[in-house]
């Protein structure tokens, strides 16, 4: 899974970081004896805690990016993202070889009196795209929304 992450600088990089590697739980606790590993914290008779479910493959906070391997659901993976402090949005996912070429794309709205917003677009078959997403600052009332195949804004919307 790919994630667009707001990191602004490295803390936000090392708090992301940090918040995938506590997951599935919080991070336990080092043991009264010295020298068990930490893979046996946090257990009363310090059997191994389980590993987390999210595999960090890429950060790139310049361009902020968040490249995971996983089975947890993608919602899961943004909500541990979010645990850090930095909003987190999907940006795309892959899968198994076995399965149908799809692509995502993640387009970040921002307009006149504070009207901001993402929409995520998901391809699930070549027929069918699952389109959503969330608009703040709008006035009360009915809106639109126009999707360009290909960005193509010379003709507009009548």
């Amino acid at each position: 899974l790919e994630f667009a992450v707001q990191m602004s600088c490295q803390g936000c990089a090392d708090a992301v970081r940090a918040a995938l590697d506590a997951a599935p739980g919080e991070t336990p606790e080092p043991p009264q004896s010295p020298g068990t590993p930490p893979e046996f914290w946090g257990t009363p008779d310090n059997t191994r805690v389980s590993p987390p479910e999210v595999k960090l493959l890429e950060l790139r906070p310049q361009e902020q990016s968040v490249l995971v391997e996983t089975t947890a659901a993608a919602e899961r993976v943004r909500e541990l993202l979010e645990n850090s402090g930095c909003r987190a949005v999907l940006k795309g996912m892959g899968g198994s070889p076995e399965a149908p070429p799809g692509g995502a794309a993640v387009a970040a709205l921002g307009g006149p009196g504070g009207v901001r917003g993402l929409v995520r677009f998901l391809q699930l078959s070549p027929g069918r795209c699952l389109v959503d997403g969330a608009v703040s600052g709008l006035p009360p009332g009915p809106h639109g929304l126009h999707i360009h195949e290909f960005g193509d804004l010379s003709d507009p919307c009548n």
